[in-house]
């Protein structure tokens, strides 16, 4: 199982508390960390865990926090030989409080001079992986150059649309699997659940993400699962129960072993509910990269949880 992630590589600053601050607030927390991150990076790490072999495209910085980004994909058995080097790293800070809720300001940086002549060098390797899973905190003509070289080589592509951001309508068109959360989803079609009721708002996006060309949607849910839209049938796949502590890289894990249970052959039906149970682990654990399982894990908590 091959899977090429292009993506951000960010150094997370983590502080846990009570609560999140309000504005002009300041909350003392109980407890940091500093991680490797970014949801590109994470993505690449969750998928090399559950066994993938994972390739990685992307740009850090020349600098201590750059390099500790390409050692940790090192050691987490990830291949950087397309990760370059440029400018300042990308950095993110991330405020959690008590029911794992978060709050987040990202700087990209390094991330956003990842330039259409490093996509193409990396050719070869998308048009031999089984899947390429993107997101968008990287440059547009980044994402757009990976998407038309995958397209043409027939390769299976995901797009993680986070941060969400206005994007060319191919990307609806071409991409094979569209993944966004709710709040991604509510900006792709102008449709909040706070103004309609569940089911409604559901059958609200799946219609307007039909009419934009989306032929696999797949919407994140949190504690209710995930949502399946193809073009003709839908499936509400239900969430693994635990209590969670800290969502910051749930959706990435839910990504990464989507794309892992896609590649190593497995049904929709099968991959989803890897999916989910990916994200609910790694929601019940704290921290972004120490919260994701790996293989044996994760087969572990679905056996526990077979029913």
């Amino acid at each position: 199982m091959r899977i090429t992630v292009l993506g951000d590589l960010l150094y997370d600053c983590f502080i846990w508390a009570d609560r999140l601050p309000r504005v002009g607030e300041t909350v003392t927390g109980d407890r940091n960390g500093f991680y490797a991150g970014g949801k590109g990076g994470n993505q690449a790490v969750q998928a090399a865990r559950l066994g993938a072999e994972v390739h990685m495209i992307g740009k850090v910085g020349r600098d201590e926090r750059g390099a500790f980004l390409l050692e940790n994909l090192r050691r987490e058995g990830i291949h950087a030989e397309f990760v370059s080097q440029e400018g300042e790293t990308g950095t993110c800070c991330v405020h959690v409080d008590h029911a794992g809720h978060n709050a987040i300001i990202v700087a990209p940086l390094a991330n956003e001079k990842l330039t259409v002549e490093e996509v193409r060098r990396a050719q070869s390797l998308i048009e031999h992986s089984d899947v390429l899973l993107m997101q968008l905190q990287v440059n547009e003509e980044a994402v757009t150059e990976a998407l038309r070289i995958a397209h043409g080589a027939g390769v299976r592509t995901v797009l993680n649309p986070a941060p969400a951001r206005n994007v060319p309508g191919a990307y609806f068109k071409t991409v094979d699997f569209f993944t966004p959360n709710e709040t991604e989803a509510e900006f792709f079609t102008g449709y909040y659940q706070s103004e309609m009721e569940n089911a409604s708002w559901r059958r609200a996006v799946v219609d307007a993400f039909r009419k934009k060309g989306v032929r696999n949607l797949i919407v994140t849910l949190g504690e209710r699962g995930c949502l399946y839209a193809g073009e003709e049938d839908e499936l509400l796949c239900p969430p693994y129960p635990v209590e969670a502590v800290d969502t910051t890289a749930a959706g990435d894990s839910f990504n990464a072993a989507l794309c892992v249970s896609l590649a190593g052959g497995d049904s929709l039906a099968q991959a989803l509910r890897r999916a989910n149970a990916a994200g609910a682990l790694t929601a019940s654990r704290h921290g972004s990269l120490p919260s994701m399982p790996d293989r044996e894990t994760l087969e572990t908590f679905m056996r526990r949880n077979a029913t």
